[in-house]
């Protein structure tokens, strides 16, 4: 049996390709996080008191909350720390505008963006456009408060939430419009070309702003997440990505592993991606959320190939395991750790947000079971597994 290790061991031997005592497991992140109302749910369940105030003043986002306490409670081995940025800039009762520019509007029980600042932008409306000023938005004292508090109690793994909602592709394609973007990407490069360069230089300035606060103390990086594929495609081909998109990522991850060669980069990309995970491994990626358990993504296929270059991060169903019964958790987080979990290389987490369909007692079941099926050696795992399946 392996020698009982502390939270932040256990995640980095995993990242390391090597097998810890068990698999780590990680909630709340900027792409696998409780939307609020799940949260409250949760904190009721577990008769934990109030919410803690949100750490988006504004209750910007659809999951506002990051409560320690709950992550107590389920065992997680990883704790996050954020710059600020994505609190929006201006709240009213029912509408508001991000730092972008793009208005968001409550239609309970999300917030939609509900319009495209640069829909209808000429190159030189563009290139003139007030882009964000990253200084007028982060809280850089809350960022080193919580990073001196992690530090003390030194059990967990360090992990900095993304500092923005979206990546250079879809944060231009919510300032553009989804299907506007697509289009410009191949008729009107030029623009495209721009805009994610303009979108860039933002996340990179907040990077490097990361970087000088709390880049000494964090073991993973999360870098801001890019839906590129579909329910069995990607949306667009590796050669407009490698054209268009690839050179945005260069930039983002460029000055992180400058900084700390051993700072892990945590990237989510949702849909069928699997034409990709060889580039992303090349560019300095090490971790990938959330491997989307669709049919186009053959899970053991890419553990097999790319197990030895990238770890990964989630694969838990979220549209029916998580919203179901019990037993279809317990399914779900056996074959997860069957397929991904040998040889290290695995965090269990779901494979995003968990919504207001999934019911509290289905949270608390996943880390549990995680706990139980997830101890190395694997081997006595796979026989509860079977004997379970097949009663």
């Amino acid at each position: 049996m392996s020698k009982k290790m502390t939270s932040r061991e256990r995640v980095l031997t995993a990242l390391h390709h090597q097998e810890p005592d068990r698999v780590p497991m990680a909630l709340w992140g900027s792409y696998y996080t409780l939307q609020d109302p799940t949260y409250f749910d949760l904190l009721k369940y577990l008769n934990l008191g109030d919410p803690v105030s949100p750490f988006r003043r504004y209750k910007a986002r659809n999951s506002n909350y990051l409560d320690d306490r709950v992550l107590d409670r389920l065992g997680t081995d990883v704790r996050y720390v954020w710059l600020g940025f994505t609190d929006l800039a201006s709240a009213r009762p029912d509408t508001m505008v991000d730092a972008w520019g793009v208005r968001w509007k409550r239609i309970p029980p999300n917030i939609m963006s509900v319009g495209h600042p640069l829909a209808d932008a000429t190159i030189e409306e563009i290139a003139a456009y007030p882009w964000p000023d990253p200084e007028r938005y982060v809280r850089p004292d809350e960022l080193r408060d919580r990073l001196r508090m992690l530090r003390t109690e030194g059990t967990y793994a360090i992990v900095a939430r993304a500092v923005n909602s979206y990546g250079p592709f879809e944060q231009a394609s919510v300032m553009r419009g989804r299907e506007q973007f697509l289009m410009d990407l191949l008729l009107n490069p030029e623009l495209a070309q721009l805009l994610i360069c303009k979108v860039t230089d933002v996340i990179v300035r907040l990077t490097e702003m990361y970087l000088d606060i709390a880049g000494d103390d964090i073991d993973v990086i999360e870098i801001p997440g890019d839906d590129y594929g579909g329910s069995d495609n990607l949306l667009f081909s590796p050669k407009v990505f490698d054209r268009m998109v690839k050179p945005a990522l260069e930039r983002i991850i460029r000055p992180i592993k400058e900084y700390r060669q051993d700072l892990f980069v945590a990237f989510h990309s949702d849909g069928a991606i699997m034409k990709l995970l060889g580039r992303f491994a090349d560019l300095g990626i090490d971790v990938i959320h959330p491997l989307e358990p669709l049919p186009a993504n053959d899970l053991g296929a890419i553990k097999a190939q790319f197990g030895d270059r990238l770890s990964f991060m989630g694969a838990v169903d979220v549209r029916q395991a998580m919203p179901g019964s019990v037993a279809d958790v317990e399914a779900e987080v056996a074959r997860r750790i069957r397929t991904l979990a040998p040889g290290g290389g695995y965090i269990l987490a779901p494979a995003n947000h968990l919504q207001i369909d999934v019911p509290p007692e289905n949270v608390v079941a996943l880390y549990d079971l995680g706990r139980q099926y997830g101890r190395y050696p694997l081997g006595q795992a796979r026989i509860r597994i079977r004997r379970r399946t097949a009663a």
